[in-house]
């Protein structure tokens, strides 16, 4: 049998809205309910990537808005700059 493939899922939690960033697949969602999130992310992963969401694992890291906003910005600056190449 083979290993599932793992997706990483930084998630962050600002006013009342928790985001859901996958830094796999550049992909964010957000929802108002904590018990959302493993669902959110899932489904947002199967979506983009068109394969059934029994297929992979997902593996959440909580960490606080002020690191969120970091690690996205930073991802983003980095993104921009290699399509400037």
């Amino acid at each position: 049998m083979s290993e599932q493939k793992v997706f990483q899922a930084v998630v962050g939690k600002e006013g009342g809205w928790w985001n859901i960033w996958v830094p796999e697949i550049d992909q964010v969602t957000c929802t108002r309910k904590s018990r959302k999130i493993a669902g959110y992310t899932r489904t947002l992963i199967a979506a983009v990537l068109g394969i059934p969401e029994s297929s992979f694992r997902v593996e959440r890291e909580l960490v606080s808005a002020v690191e969120f906003e970091r690690r996205f910005t930073a991802a983003v600056r980095n993104v921009d700059s290699q399509e400037k190449i």
